[in-house]
């Protein structure tokens, strides 16, 4: 993955900055791409860590639902901003195009969810560590934690405040 990254930032478009998102996933990677970063020369400026309990995290996935035409059309039961249309039967679709929304299997089994938290939550070695990681990387990145509790509109100003 890292090489494909690497080869993707070295875009004329990226000159002006990148995102990467829901990569690195553990401190392995993190590491990793730090040092690769390092080594191609590409500046990592910061470093944005969506703060979430466990809890509301779960809420959250059981609550997605997913397109039939295209799963890029977000859907999802309780944010007002990306709620399904509720059609006279009560039957839910999609607020984008109208077509039928499920649930991921995995979105709505408890030990699923709970085994992809211990993963994301783990200290030492998942997705915390990562930014741990990054958190004492020291030098020019800057890690900005958002409070991710709020609604998707005051998550997105959050964050773009802190990067102005």
């Amino acid at each position: 993955t890292i090489p494909m990254i690497l080869d993707r930032l070295k875009e004329d478009d990226c000159s002006n900055g990148w995102l990467l998102d829901g990569f690195p996933r553990n401190k392995v990677q993190a590491e990793t791409l730090a040092k690769a970063l390092a080594d191609e020369n590409i500046k990592l400026d910061y470093v944005i860590e969506i703060v979430l309990a466990r809890e509301v995290a779960k809420i959250r996935i059981t609550g997605r639902r997913l397109c039939v035409n295209d799963n890029n059309h977000p859907n999802h039961i309780a944010f007002d901003a990306i709620k399904p249309v509720e059609k006279a039967d009560g039957s839910i679709v999609c607020r984008v195009c109208g077509g039928a929304l499920s649930a991921r299997a995995d979105d709505q089994d408890d030990a699923a969810i709970d085994k992809r938290h211990d993963i994301y939550y783990d200290e030492d070695t998942g997705t915390m560590a990562a930014v741990n990681f990054f958190k004492g990387l020291g030098g020019d990145t800057q890690v900005i934690s958002i409070d991710g509790g709020t609604s998707i509109g005051e998550v997105t100003n959050a964050v773009m405040a802190k990067l102005k």
